[in-house]
């Protein structure tokens, strides 16, 4: 599956409820060495959700900017949570189905700051 094919794509629940469209990903650089050196590949850690718009993100739905960018940032988008791949119960032509309900999620907001 490309990157592509995840972003936009509509996340339900385990009630088959909405919760929100996929925004972004999370990727980690700690897959395996390529042969003959170089750096280690790329692999998706989570799925950045978005409730109302998934629309591109510039940051401000975390811990950056003014507090004032912020709070507009969010009446957009809506609820932004975190979604590790380990919570995703699969993936269909058609959305993106959670093994929790929408009270399980975490809030970006919550995630450590890097």
């Amino acid at each position: 599956m490309r990157l592509n094919e995840l972003l936009g794509r509509p996340v339900v629940d385990r009630d088959q409820q909405r919760v929100g469209g996929v925004a972004d990903v999370r990727l980690v650089q700690d897959g395996p060495l390529p042969p003959g050196g170089g750096q280690a590949a790329f692999r998706i850690d989570g799925l950045i959700v978005v409730e109302r718009h998934a629309s591109r993100l510039f940051g401000y739905e975390r811990h950056v900017g003014p507090a004032l960018l912020r709070a507009l940032v969010h009446s957009r988008l809506g609820d932004v949570w975190y979604l590790p791949l380990a919570d995703i119960a699969r993936i269909t032509e058609d959305a993106i189905e959670l093994k929790t309900g929408r009270a399980g999620l975490r809030r970006l907001d919550d995630l450590a700051r890097y």
